[in-house]
């Protein structure tokens, strides 16, 4: 499958897993704006990029769980770009002793009045819907934008592996991505395919070296349990996570599951 000229927001880009995302999808051809609210480290992201990738990756600074800040990112995407092919929903945080706000980050969504949208769960509905579907229009075969014949969007959620399985020093965020599953798996079923064109998956990585990993510990109910967690578990690099993206890209799943960590890539 040719992803070349493809536009992809990713959120949560700045670093991380995201910039893994975001380098993965620049490789393959595709266009990218990267979302997040840590500028400096986007734009260090973005410098190291080999010139003629520059041209292909924007940066929007964005706080997702904020209606207005992510309606202008995807304005600002479809005035640099022209187009939308993908949300790579990525952003989210983790904090058992402020679970209000996980919560209110990774579940909570809503319909326009409340004028916020959040990140995780309703990314897959609200965020595309409202925001793609302001330029798109539904035709019998993919979608039209501006004129412009598109494949189906593909809408990538993105849970943790604690959607698959428990986490007992973190209920509150493996809550949260419990969620994401479920609703993955509704809104990846064929009814709203045939509706909207769009696809939704989700990849459920393992551990991983990244900021969020190194800072378990102090974020769970138990820090000295954490931390004898932490030391039994087999982590996994970013970038072999951003593998598994791609790997369920060309595999044009809709509805699908595909797990990575030490044992490698496989379908749930």
């Amino acid at each position: 499958m040719n992803f070349t000229g493809k536009v992809a927001i990713v959120t949560g880009g700045a670093q991380g897993i995201g910039k893994a995302y975001a380098n993965a999808l620049l490789n393959i051809g595709m266009k990218v704006c990267v979302c997040d609210i840590l500028e400096e480290q986007a734009k260090k992201f973005i410098e190291s990029l080999p010139t003629e990738q520059r041209n292909n990756i924007i940066f929007q600074k964005c706080d997702v769980s904020s209606f207005a800040e992510f309606k202008n990112a995807f304005d600002k995407v479809i005035s640099a770009f022209g187009r939308i092919d993908m949300l790579v929903n990525n952003a989210g945080i983790m904090n058992e002793k402020n679970f209000q706000k996980v919560i209110e980050v990774n579940i909570l969504s809503n319909s326009p009045p409340s004028a916020v949208v959040h990140q995780h769960i309703i990314n897959a509905h609200f965020q595309v819907q409202t925001w793609l579907g302001n330029h798109l229009e539904p035709q019998e075969k993919g979608w039209i934008l501006r004129n412009e014949f598109l494949e189906p969007i593909k809408t990538v959620l993105l849970p943790a592996l604690g959607g698959l399985e428990p986490c007992f020093l973190a209920p509150v965020y493996c809550a949260t991505k419990h969620a994401v599953v479920g609703l993955t798996k509704s809104f990846g079923h064929e009814y709203h395919f045939k509706k909207t064109g769009i696809k939704v998956n989700a990849v459920c990585p393992g551990p991983i070296e990244t900021d969020l990993s190194r800072t378990f510990t102090e974020k769970t109910i138990d820090a000295e349990e954490a931390k004898k967690f932490i030391a039994s578990l087999t982590t996994i690099k970013p970038e072999e996570v951003a593998k598994a993206l791609l790997q369920l890209l060309q595999d044009d799943k809709n509805g699908a599951f595909i797990r990575i960590d030490f044992k490698g890539l496989r379908y749930a």
